[in-house]
């Protein structure tokens, strides 16, 4: 049991990770509890407008009352990790193999966290594009590397060569890619798909891309994804 000098450098923040403890309350928080205190309409946090369609909750209960629910495999269950590959292949065309290239996760920040921890070792260098996720940047420090930040500019939030090669170093490990981009909402043209990937592709860069938005954009936008370079991702 921890003495009282333990408890108070506990409370003051001195017993916990650095990276963690300084990190202050996650803006998607701060929005939704406000939103229920003044009973607001909440534009900071991508809740649905309904509860999903009835036929899949039905059988999501159903599941759960006919078939395992205990713990499951640790990549996840066989059926929903084809079911992933299926996805790609139908609107990526991505031939991915199920049982062992796709690996299922509680939510898209759990994905990312173990993309980087993975991925990184201390000393490496990311490459971010601002403004972004706010789980990005303590993830990249928790994993011991140096972020490298690219600032896009509004109304257009385009990625430039002069700026990406700014970022990119000897040093570069990854670049983490949201499209859409969150919070600007920007869909990136084929364009700056083409320039990253060609980018990552020259200084052997690994992609880590963060497309959980990938559906919700309008019609005219739907098929700009980073997959339509993988010709050029897939080097010379």
């Amino acid at each position: 049991m921890p003495d009282g000098q333990d408890k108070a450098r506990l409370v003051s923040g001195g017993g916990f990770n650095p990276v963690l403890s300084a990190q202050p309350r996650t803006i998607f928080d701060v929005m939704s509890g406000l939103a229920r205190e003044l009973n607001a309409v909440n534009l900071g946090q991508g809740f649905p407008d309904e509860d999903g369609a009835p036929d899949v909750r039905e059988f999501a209960a159903k599941s759960l009352m006919t078939d395992s629910n205990q713990y499951p495999p640790s990549p996840g269950l066989l059926e929903l990790r084809q079911a992933v590959a299926d996805h790609y292949r139908r609107f990526q065309a991505l031939e991915l193999d199920g049982p062992s290239e796709v690996v299922v996760t509680s939510g898209a920040t759990e994905a990312l966290a173990a993309a980087i921890l993975g991925l990184i070792a201390p000393g490496d260098e990311v490459v971010m594009f601002q403004p972004l996720y706010d789980a990005y940047l303590p993830l990249v420090r928790m994993a011991g590397a140096t972020p490298r930040f690219v600032r896009l500019e509004p109304p257009h939030w385009r990625i430039t060569p002069e700026a990406l090669e700014r970022a990119i170093s000897p040093r570069t490990k990854l670049v983490l890619f949201n499209n859409p981009l969150n919070p600007s909402a920007v869909v990136f043209p084929d364009e700056d798909l083409r320039l990253l990937a060609e980018a990552c592709v020259r200084h052997d860069v690994i992609a880590v891309c963060d497309e959980v938005w990938e559906h919700v954009v309008f019609e005219a936008a739907a098929t700009r994804r980073w997959w339509p370079c993988r010709e050029c991702a897939s080097g010379p």
